[in-house]
């Protein structure tokens, strides 16, 4: 589980759909964007989406993009 000091959230204006993004650095250290369009209650849907794949590991393990959103 991450805590607070493991990663920073950003608000972004992504275009068209994108509801929120994440990556993680070499060090482990996770930023967290989410689209600043959203209502307040699909922006903590998106971070804790988002939040999810990074506990996972979606980004370092062998799924596709795909595989990870359908996981």
């Amino acid at each position: 589980m991450l805590t607070d000091g493991e990663y920073r959230v950003y608000m972004v204006n992504f275009p068209g759909d994108i509801k929120g993004a994440m990556r993680e650095d070499a060090d482990g250290f996770v930023s967290v964007y989410i689209n600043d369009w959203l209502s307040p209650k699909a922006k903590k849907a998106a971070f804790l989406h988002e939040i999810r794949h990074a506990e996972r590991g979606d980004l370092t393990n062998d799924l596709t993009i795909r595989e990870a959103e359908a996981s």
